[in-house]
């Protein structure tokens, strides 16, 4: 499994409030995108969820957790940020986030979100299928697709996400992964304000900067082995 992350900080911000981060170790991926809100605190949140979620679910692992069906996987997943939950707004932490947890192993992919995070599977013909739905008030009926979301302005209502009044309660996505595919995962600089195009070089390996954004860019780009 074969897999690169990275993270833009967009001009609107003095700050990059996205992170991302992955961890392969031999059996499983596992990916993660977060995406700090505009709330006092948020970029700092997002930092530390996404480490207490890599650190979290090796640590499980370590003590003899399974993670080899996806109903075993979802519960892992929400274990983990029910930890990270209590631990983080113990501290001082403040603010919110969107999340995305990707988990891939034996075969199947197991997604666990709140908030406009997205994976997908990219497309021979250099477009992106998203498993994902966003959480916005935008897409309140859940009708609507990525390209139609990234031209309401809405979108940028959350209607879910990390925070500290209320507990996580992620969504689940599952499917299995096929040999030779392509994963994305993505916050919503990605999905809703770069084009078609600008995506594909960019998960093709381009190493340049999408400078005509306003909002941070983060993803990661997963090759499945054939």
């Amino acid at each position: 499994m074969i897999y690169a992350t990275r993270s833009v900080k967009g001009q609107g911000r003095g700050e990059n409030r996205d992170c991302a981060g992955a961890i392969f170790d031999g059996t499983r991926g596992l990916f993660v995108v977060v995406d700090g809100t505009s709330k006092p605190g948020s970029g700092p949140l997002a930092q530390a969820l996404l480490n207490q979620i890599l650190t979290g679910y090796v640590e499980k692992i370590a003590d003899g957790c399974s993670d080899n069906s996806h109903e075993k996987a979802a519960a892992l997943l929400n274990d983990v940020l029910n930890d990270a939950h209590h631990r983080l707004f113990s501290s001082l932490l403040t603010g919110s986030a969107s999340y995305l947890v990707g988990v891939a192993t034996e075969g199947l992919l197991t997604i666990a979100y709140e908030g406009d995070c997205c994976a997908g599977v990219a497309c021979s013909d250099t477009s992106i299928t998203w498993l994902t739905t966003p959480h916005c008030l935008a897409n309140w009926r859940r009708n609507r697709n990525h390209r139609q979301l990234a031209a309401d302005p809405g979108r940028h209502r959350i209607s879910r996400s990390f925070k500290a009044r209320k507990k996580p309660d992620p969504e689940i996505v599952t499917r299995a992964t096929l040999e030779g595919e392509k994963l994305v995962f993505a916050t919503d600089g990605f999905w809703a304000d770069l084009d078609d195009a600008t995506q594909a070089r960019l998960l093709d390996g381009e190493m340049f900067d999408p400078v005509s954004v306003e909002d941070d860019v983060s993803w990661i780009v997963v090759q499945i082995p054939t």
